[in-house]
């Protein structure tokens, strides 16, 4: 399902539509970004996107007077996701946008100026596999700043913007985080004097490149071609082991590196041209076309769809733990290895809601057994997971009647720590978990669900523990409302929470309890069903991530232990329809709108709870021009990566949204939902 391409609309009304998308909205400009692998030459001609071997991209937009008539967009530079899947540009009203390599249709806004804003964008790029990057002039007589919008273009922030009297510009990335910049000073707004080339790594400190300009940044991080004099060089980051890559005396302009970076593609006069980054083609660059244009290649990385499977929902939940967590006795496992497992009874949802959460928080899975006894599946995972380390906990959710002194008893003749997490009842138990995890800390974050129902919550479990991973400085834990009504044991916690922590109604219920008649002022994220609300829960809590989980939304087991792996990898827990032979609407449109930073889709479930025509579904609405894989029980999947926000780091690859960032996207959500309109700041 796709929006309309004649306007922009609103960033989350898009999205609660059944047909909708979550939309996202005078100097020399950098080309786009490389990433790796194969790919295609492309050129921004001022009308078209044009590629190499292939048919060209033609953008178009809604002209005010004449919507029935579509207008072919003016395209004059272009980048592209690490996938190939989305061509970024500017749009025709300054804003930057993208569009599906093979679908003009699916447009996608990241900026929201309309032309009437002031700011003049240029230079997208893609940065790590969550951002984008480009440089923005708030007025004409103000320098140029850098800016970055993640890749759903659900945040909007500054970059570099420090008011130091500089411009900075023509940033490129690569999909390690490394970003690359032009910095000039200011003249009344106008760039001035001589240019310097900056790189910046994460976590590392900024290099500069004198007398450079227009800089590109190799897949590897190692080299960066930029301009000086007219010709194009390559240099280390410091601007050492130099290399005259072009030196004909024809112009030269706007490198940008081939994905396999071994090549340079440059404008070459009128024409657009390629030579060897080694200097041996310098006298001699290779024509590409006879065309203007602005280069820039378009990669073929693959996306994959993973099922996560097994004969029950208790090898499910274990399928789910082997694809991440590594075997404890197998000192050459590269994968992150477990502190602690979370063990849930198997038969009800009741005290579990809140265990996806606590999972992250204790690094490790949540795996299930019957009440009475434990699992020998389950047990020989447990053992697999925690080995001889006898200072490893088990959580038990819920008391003796969820889970029976003699699976505890299996536990403790493991010789593992045993921590029962109970109540009086399952708002009490989400209570005792959400102490668990907060170790007597407060609250960043509290994320209040309905325990009536199990929907709600599962998405809300993914989110909070997104936000308990080792390290992190905030903790957010999920409590449970009765329905509409709020039970005891939840209002004597929130009761104590400070001005400080953010609370979070996530579905109509938890909202409803959460205002009446004691008003918290929760902050709603809601829809009109629990699609819809799990969808709202992604947008609010998540952007630019690499990772998407989808699970059926007519039972509970599969998305509880896959929402404990969502929140370990920083992606969020969607839901659809199992038995339907098609994605809900607000799946597919999450999926096509965010295929830029999405690489792999994580299917929780055999067959018989979400269908395998969704796999391909799912595959082709995130894959570029490359395809997917389709992968059955992986034992591959990586570790989360997070990154900052702050003006002086560069963010890398998925990262957490702040404190600030998050009311900013509350407040959106409720504009979007009120139907209001919003500009981006």
């Amino acid at each position: 399902m796709t929006s309309s391409p004649f306007k922009k609309p609103l960033a989350y009304a898009a999205a609660l539509a059944a047909a909708g998308l979550l939309a996202v909205g005078a100097m020399p400009t950098a080309a786009g970004a490389s990433y790796g692998g194969t790919g295609k030459l492309t050129w921004a001609t001022g009308s078209l996107i044009a590629i190499q071997g292939s048919n060209n991209l033609v953008p178009y937009y809604c002209p005010t007077t004449n919507c029935a008539s579509p207008a072919n967009e003016p395209v004059t530079e272009v980048a592209w996701t690490p996938d190939g899947s989305r061509a970024l540009f500017i749009d025709v009203d300054g804003d930057l946008s993208s569009v599906r390599y093979n679908n003009t249709d699916s447009r996608t806004w990241y900026t929201y100026g309309f032309g009437t804003d002031g700011h003049v964008r240029s230079s997208p790029t893609w940065l790590g596999t969550g951002l984008v990057v480009f440089a923005d002039k708030p007025a004409a007589n103000e320098p140029w700043e850098l800016r970055q919008v993640d890749g759903s273009g659900t945040m909007y922030d500054w970059l570099y913007s420090v008011g130091d009297g500089y411009n900075y510009t023509n940033p490129d990335g690569n999909a390690g985080g490394t970003l690359v910049y032009q910095r000039q000073a200011d003249s009344n707004g106008t760039p001035t004097g001589t240019p310097s080339v900056h790189v910046q790594k994460p976590s590392a400190s900024e290099t500069v490149i004198t007398n450079a300009a227009n800089p590109a940044i190799s897949p590897d991080g190692t080299r960066v071609a930029f301009v000086r004099g007219g010709q194009i060089y390559v240099s280390n980051p410091t601007g050492g082991d130099l290399v005259q890559v072009v030196s004909t005396g024809v112009a030269s302009d706007n490198p940008v590196w081939s994905p396999d970076g071994t090549a340079v593609a440059f404008s070459y006069g009128t024409g657009i041209a390629t030579a060897k980054a080694d200097g041996s083609q310098a006298d001699a660059p290779v024509s590409q076309t006879a065309q203007s244009g602005k280069p820039a290649y378009q990669t073929t990385l693959k996306s994959k769809v993973a099922r996560l499977q097994g004969s029950n929902r208790y090898d499910t939940a274990i399928q789910v733990s082997k694809s991440h967590w590594a075997t404890a006795t197998d000192a050459a496992d590269p994968r992150a290895k477990a502190k602690a497992v979370v063990l849930s009874r198997s038969d009800t949802f009741a005290d579990a809601l809140s265990g996806s959460a606590l999972a992250a928080a204790k690094q490790g899975p949540l795996l299930m057994t019957l009440p009475t006894s434990l699992d020998a599946a389950t047990e020989a995972e447990i053992a697999r997971l925690l080995g001889d380390d006898t200072s490893a906990t088990v959580y038990l959710l819920g008391g003796t009647g969820a889970l029976s002194a003699a699976v505890e008893q299996k536990i403790v003749a493991m010789h593992y720590n045993v921590e029962r997490l109970s109540g009086d009842n399952r708002y009490s138990t989400s209570v005792s978990i959400a102490d668990a995890i907060l170790e007597g800390q407060r609250p960043t974050f509290v994320l209040a669900a309905t325990g009536a129902n199990y929907p709600d919550a599962l998405a809300a479990g993914a989110a909070a523990g997104s936000f308990n991973y080792p390290g992190s400085s905030g903790r957010a834990v999920v409590v449970l409302t009765s329905d509409k009504v709020l039970p005891a044991p939840t209002k004597q916690f929130l009761d104590g929470l400070t001005d400080s922590t953010f609370l979070y109604g996530i579905g109509g219920q938890a909202v409803q309890a959460l205002s009446s008649p004691t008003n918290y002022s929760p902050i709603p994220v809601t829809g009109a069903n629990r699609y819809e609300t799990a969808r709202a829960t992604a947008w609010q809590f998540f952007g630019g991530e690499a990772t998407v989980g989808l699970a059926t939304g007519a039972n509970w087991p599969d998305a509880l232990a896959g929402g404990a792996l969502m929140a370990t990898l920083n992606g969020p827990l969607l839901l659809t329809p199992g038995t339907s032979t098609t994605l809900h609407p607000e799946v597919q449109g999450m999926l096509e709108s965010d295929s830029g930073s999405i690489n792999t889709v994580l299917i929780f479930g055999g067959s018989g709870a979400v269908s395998t025509a969704l796999d391909a579904e799912a595959g082709t609405l995130v894959s570029g021009p490359a395809g997917w894989d389709p992968q059955n029980n992986p034992t591959t999947l990586g570790a989360r990566t997070t990154g900052k926000t702050a003006s002086t780091s560069v963010p890398v690859s998925t990262y957490h949204r702040t404190r600030e960032q998050l009311q900013e996207m509350a407040e959106q959500l409720r504009a979007a939902q009120n139907g209001a309109s919003r500009t981006l700041r």
